[in-house]
């Protein structure tokens, strides 16, 4: 009787251990796919590819590198939504870079060819809401009335970025305006 007893309760501790486990194994899987997430997502880690070296060149010469507030806006500030579901989205969407990178491997013309594209791309996914986390549109000042009326008629209406393109890396070429300001 007693060794039926100790044979129940040995089973019944294996099918507890039976779902610990795999639910320990998916919550340090998802602990890893977040730190991971957000170790790559750091400004450090941005600047450590040499692709992105004009990037972070216009973004030090941006008022979002550097201004006379000191307050800088970094790389994932910009780039990555808000919220942990889009933020995941974006990363796995983003696994193409490295794919693009270490298997088709395009050579330098290739490379500056695709990057007007890949600016425009980068521009375009950039969330309202992630320039609002800094910037409200009702609280900004401007210097004339031309901008509070761009303001008042194109909030919600357009992206940020179609008017203030290059607030977050500086042009480099000569040709279209750059009115952006901090």
């Amino acid at each position: 009787m007693e060794a039926e007893d100790a044979k129940k309760k040995h089973s019944f501790n294996l099918k507890k251990l039976g779902w610990v486990l795999p639910i320990c194994l998916v919550m340090a899987g998802f602990f890893f796919i977040l730190q991971t997430s957000h170790f790559t997502s750091q400004t450090k880690f941005c600047m450590s590819c040499h692709e992105m070296n004009d990037a972070v060149a216009t973004w030090e010469e941006s008022p979002h590198g550097s201004n006379s507030l000191g307050i800088i806006a970094d790389c994932e500030d910009c780039h990555i939504p808000r919220g942990t579901a889009s933020m995941l989205v974006t990363k796995v969407q983003k696994l193409s870079e490295p794919y693009v990178h270490f298997i088709v491997r395009p050579n330098e013309f290739e490379f500056k060819s695709m990057q007007a594209d890949r600016a425009f791309k980068a521009r375009s996914q950039i969330s309202d809401d992630n320039c609002r986390a800094c910037h409200d549109p009702d609280r900004e000042q401007t210097d004339n009335g031309a901008q509070m009326i761009a303001h008042a008629t194109s909030v919600n209406q357009v992206q940020c970025v179609s008017c203030h393109r290059y607030i977050g890396h500086q042009q480099k070429s000569e040709g279209e305006g750059n009115t952006d300001e901090i």
